[in-house]
């Protein structure tokens, strides 16, 4: 059974404390109360509480204090303010520290009940959102290779055919009402539109709609639902909205009527770039949209994403070749002239041949490889690239090979040049195929040196990183403030009863905790201060551990999950995509979430017989006998129906397989569980072929 919401009730008017307390224990709640601020922070140091209630008028730590410090050190739980003297801008000023609502005295039974119901409900719909948004980043990791997780799911087999179907259709607007059907019969909802943007051109034009009311222009976001797409598309990422009246991210306070939608689906169409936007309500059961639908509309709109980029492709190529056409003429009278161009520019510039090798090339692009430029023609282009690594190598050699095939547009980002007089420069690559004569398909290579861009885009990131450290050093003052004075007494206290060794003891105890808790503190505030790791497109096996560890560090130490690492020397050397990131940090989640209230998280990794094993043993609930076969098939989950949709352990299992390796999971109920990943020693080699 699950355990009831446990809630702290902090205010120094016991009468109230008292009334509220048999309030909530009435309705199943376990309650604390507390008297004060200090108190308060206290008992959260100790215990875990999924909400506290807040006076906001208290002695020694005020109620607006206490929100501060729980929204900085317990993010995670939720908040509602009680005020006798209640007024506009303190509501307000609390929402902005992170509170749930504001509650006026004397309180109501049943406006507080209600109130706590949504706030807990919120908490939920926050915790399904990111276990949905590490579903969603592993399954970007395979791309649109997920449908093959479960070819049998009926669903995928709809979103395969459509695929298909697709490829053949060049309108927009025929593709855009093509997938807004799939995406309604496969969400089950009744109204919805597809928004793209045009080309060359910021603004979104709808492009199919069915049962909506709406302009052929991006509305402004007046409705609910416009309100949405608007959020959708400046964070760039799916949305689900189970029910609008119960998140305040869009609540309105003028709107005097509830909106005719409660529940929303909105996914942008995001491929290579942001093609448009898909948004689904009212469903045909009237029940909220659930996690498994988002999913499926966010594969659909990546499906969507590729066809809409191959016509763009196929277009431009098209363009371009016809250009190439119209033109030669008129570049054969201009030869001399573009000649003294291509000397001039400082864009690199190239030919390749069918055979790899070096046509001509531009003063530019020599500079770029360190080469004499006369000593280049003729030659054989990749062997003249031995100072990119080998991954970039084998990229430039697959894209080289493509767009002589295909006579594609294509491009590769940051491309490493290391040379050793010039030391790194980083280079966008474009590369257009054309033909100039039938059966001799040649390559126009474009190199562009981004160094300085990318140099100052560093500089930026390092300023914006300082800035949080001065923002932060406020927050430090105020949180390290009263434990230590507290400290300071304690120790005086002890020095005075130096002759008296069990006051002593008694007041460096006291002291003791006080440190435990500025030490707590300081953790917080780094782990504030520290920018989101960005994991590299290739770094060590034990890199991304490291970093999976870090990510998750504050969720373990919230609930007194000791993690330990013991990893052999070998892992530090072997080199691997950044798709492992994503294992590890599904992995490491569902061990937390095994232990809510605290337990050991034992990583290890050893080298055996020419294999790889990386061990996750967990001390927690454990995974009983009948749901342990089924934990890699799609969409099985044993977490509540909001809270997941099973998908991590399946796509884990997909990446893994990608090296020729293998997970393997053992449990008992309990006792624990101990997820195995075992790798092919030469991992790197594998990962090649990715």
């Amino acid at each position: 059974m699950p355990k009831p919401p446990t809630i702290l009730v902090v205010d120094d008017e016991p009468a109230i404390t008292e009334v509220i307390k048999e309030i909530l224990i009435a309705h199943g709640y376990h309650v604390s109360t507390a008297m004060d601020g200090l108190a308060a922070l206290e008992q959260l140091g100790k215990d875990r509480f999924d909400m506290v209630l807040i006076d906001v008028v208290m002695p020694e730590m005020g109620g607006m204090e206490l929100l501060r410090q729980i929204s900085l050190l317990y993010p995670e739980t939720m908040t509602i303010m009680l005020s006798g003297y209640s007024s506009i801008k303190d509501a307000v000023a609390a929402i902005k520290l992170g509170a749930y609502d504001y509650i006026a005295k004397p309180v109501h039974p049943e406006a507080l009940l209600f109130t706590i119901e949504r706030a807990l409900q919120f908490k939920d719909l926050r915790l399904a959102t990111r276990e949905l948004e590490w579903t969603l980043k592993g399954a970007e990791a395979l791309g649109l290779q997920f449908l093959e997780l479960a070819p049998e799911v009926e669903e995928f087999k709809v979103l395969e055919q459509l695929r298909q179907e697709a490829q053949q259709i060049k309108d927009c607007q025929q593709l855009a009402h093509l997938f807004l059907e799939k995406a309604l019969n496969l969400s089950q909802a009744t109204r919805g539109s597809i928004f793209l943007l045009q080309p060359d051109q910021d603004e979104l034009t709808c492009a199919a709609q069915v049962g909506m009311d709406t302009d052929q222009n991006y509305p402004p976001g007046s409705s609910p639902g416009e309100a949405i797409m608007g959020y959708v598309l400046q964070h760039g990422r799916p949305l689900l909205v189970p029910d609008i009246t119960n998140d305040p991210r869009f609540y309105d306070p003028h709107q005097s009527q509830p909106p005719p939608s409660t529940s929303f689906i909105a996914v942008p169409v995001m491929g290579d770039k942001l093609w448009g936007i898909i948004n689904l309500s009212d469903r045909q059961d009237q029940r909220p949209f659930t996690s498994r639908e988002l999913f499926l509309i966010w594969l659909l709109a990546r499906v969507l994403a590729e066809i809409l980029s191959i016509n763009k492709q196929k277009e431009e190529s098209r363009r371009i070749n016809q250009v190439l056409v119209d033109t030669k003429s008129e570049l054969d009278q201009m030869k001399d002239y573009i000649s003294h161009l291509s000397k001039s520019v400082t864009i690199g510039l190239a030919v390749i041949d069918q055979d790899m090798r070096l046509c001509s090339i531009n003063p530019a692009f020599a500079k770029l490889l360190n080469q004499d430029e006369n000593l280049l023609i003729g030659e054989e282009l990749l062997p003249h690239l031995s100072w990119l690594s080998a991954s970039d190598r084998e990229r430039l050699a697959h894209v080289l090979k493509e767009a002589l095939c295909s006579e594609n547009s294509l491009e590769l980002d940051h491309i490493n040049l290391i040379h050793p007089s010039q030391g790194n420069r980083f280079v966008n690559v474009k590369l257009v195929g054309f033909c100039p004569e039938p059966g001799q398909p040649r390559v126009l290579l474009v190199l562009n040196d981004i160094t300085e861009f990318e140099q100052m885009r560093q500089r930026l990131a390092f300023s914006e990183h300082l800035a949080i450290l001065g923002k932060l050093s406020t927050c430090v003052v105020h949180e390290l403030n009263n434990p230590l004075d507290g400290v300071m007494r304690y120790i005086s206290l002890a020095l005075l009863k130096k002759d008296d060794s069990r006051e002593v003891e008694r007041y460096l105890s006291e002291a003791q905790r006080g440190l435990n808790r500025i030490s707590q503190s300081v953790r917080s505030m780094l782990n504030l201060s520290q920018p989101q790791p960005e994991i590299k497109a290739r770094s060590t096996l034990l890199n991304q551990l490291r970093e999976a560890i870090k990510i998750l560090m504050f969720q373990a130490n919230d609930q007194e999950v000791e993690v330990t690492l013991d990893m052999s020397p070998g892992f530090d050397s072997l080199m691997v995509a950044s798709d492992f990131y994503m294992v590890f940090v599904n992995v490491i989640k569902n061990a937390l979430n095994a232990m809510p209230q605290g337990g050991k998280l034992q990583i290890s990794g050893v080298e055996e017989l020419g294999r790889m094993f990386i061990r996750f043993k967990d001390n927690g609930e454990g995974i009983a006998p009948h749901n342990l076969e089924k934990i890699f098939e799609p969409f099985f989950t044993t977490k509540k129906k909001e809270r997941g949709i099973g998908l991590g352990l399946a796509i884990c299992k997909k990446i893994i397989e990608r090296y020729r390796g293998q997970i393997k999971v053992d449990s008992l109920v309990g006792q624990g569980t101990t997820v195995t990943i075992e790798l092919p020693l030469p991992v790197a080699d594998s990962s090649k072929q990715l």
